[in-house]
């Protein structure tokens, strides 16, 4: 679970933002929306992000995904720039500053790291067992074509062939634990495995892991997994929409066969050539009969919430950190708090972070101070800034929707009066 986030010069980001995913003292509903991962601390499942358009909400997630991708996405091209620096358009030339804290199986992490468009600066990498911190590892930069400087923490107890195995094949574009993404170790490495395949199977980016996700390839799999398949079919019915089954069918007969064979003759992926020739159906009932629907003739609203089902299923299951930018997208306003309410009741150590425009979630019980976060960007400098609204002082009593619709405490559009002064100049 991740405790707390900081960022320097990263997309709308110019000076360092610090932000905080720990609980308050305020013990409102902490039972249900939050973990205690050690005696004491306390770390919440969700964090939302308000703000006006173009504000920056996003851009934190993204900041999110980038800095748990420079920890397993390796290169083997050592002049191939670091995908991952996107600063701020006024601080082009300057480098860029992540931090992490984060807890995995009670165990907690603080990843620091520094980096231009060409190479990592620095890192430093720490965890902490019992009550202090130990080295995991260090690494500076020397120079172009020269092996970064990397230091191991003696609680590791790599052998002196894994350290070198490991420095060899780092090159100065990608991380020290990303390297392990090319590498074959033996057992006396299996602290730096785990902690990779955690990275790469349990955070995940934005919106998911795939740019453009399938339904059609995705429910394929559902279909091959009995005990998935009942789950998306007992959420689909609690929501509402007289669902009763779901199954890929073939839509070749739609088409021309020409345009058929030309499909399967092509260089497309398999994953693409199954999605364009088959179709998702939704078996719908009624009293006067069941009836099949293709998934062109559904609601958008149902679409969204099967395709968010997948992720509703890790994060239930097992412990995952997703991001979603807009998540309540395409979907009524219940139906977004009823899948946050299944992600709070049936997770463990989850987490779900996203951003929205749906004020109305300020008004749900299970909705604490210390979890919502207000987005600003500066007229003048385009600089975007966060403030957690438990850090604001504002009196218990006061309603929280009723505050932020009113604007009271910022992060809305400016929008002045409706009236226009010359209609034929805008």
């Amino acid at each position: 679970m991740i405790h707390s986030f900081y960022v320097e010069n990263f997309l709308s980001i110019k000076d360092r933002q610090a932000i905080s995913f720990a609980t308050t003292a305020d013990k409102t509903v902490r039972d249900l929306v939050a973990v205690e991962v050690k005696p004491n601390v306390y770390i919440n499942k969700l964090g939302i992000f308000y703000g006006a358009n173009a504000s920056g909400k996003s851009n934190i997630l993204f900041a999110l995904e980038a800095l748990f991708s420079l920890l397993y996405v390796t290169y083997y091209d050592k002049d191939k720039s670091v995908a991952q620096y996107m600063p701020f358009a006024l601080s082009a030339d300057e480098p860029t500053s992540m931090g992490v804290v984060f807890y995995k199986d009670g165990v907690k992490y603080n990843y620091e790291i520094t980096y231009c468009r060409t190479h990592i600066i620095s890192e430093k990498f720490e965890y902490c067992r019992s009550r202090s911190d130990a080295e995991f590892y260090t690494r500076e930069y020397i120079g172009v074509d020269k092996q970064p400087k990397v230091t191991f923490g003696g609680t590791l107890k790599l052998s002196a062939k894994t350290k070198n195995t490991i420095v060899d094949n780092t090159f100065n574009n990608h991380t020290v634990l990303s390297t392990l993404a090319k590498v074959s170790l033996n057992d006396d490495a299996s602290t730096m495995i785990d902690l990779y395949n955690w990275v790469k199977t349990k955070v995940h980016n934005v919106n998911g892991d795939y740019l453009e996700r399938s339904m059609i390839i995705e429910i394929n799999k559902v279909c091959g997994d009995s005990l998935k398949k009942q789950f998306y079919l007992n959420l689909l019915n609690k929501a509402d929409f007289n669902i009763t089954n779901i199954s890929i069918v073939d839509s070749t007969n739609e088409l021309p066969s020409q345009i058929v064979e030309q499909i399967r003759s092509s260089s497309m992926s398999d994953d693409e050539k199954f999605s364009i020739l088959n179709d998702v159906s939704f078996t719908n009932h009624s009293d006067s009969g069941d009836f099949e629907v293709k998934s062109n003739f559904q609601s958008d609203g149902t679409k969204r919430f099967t395709e968010l089902m997948d992720y509703l299923y890790d994060l239930v299951r097992e412990n995952h950190i997703y991001f979603f930018d807009e998540l309540g997208n395409r979907m009524h306003y219940d139906l977004m708090v009823y899948y946050i309410a299944l992600m709070l009741h049936n997770s463990d150590q989850s987490q779900l972070f996203f951003t929205t425009h749906n004020i109305l979630l300020l008004e749900e019980d299970f909705i604490r101070r210390d979890m919502v976060y207000l987005v600003e960007k500066d007229k003048s400098s385009a600089v975007s800034s966060y403030t957690r609204v438990s850090d604001m002082g504002l009196h218990k009593n006061l309603s929280l929707y009723n505050a932020y619709k009113i604007g009271r405490l910022g992060a809305k559009p400016d929008l002045g009066s409706p009236y226009l002064d010359n209609v034929n100049e805008c």
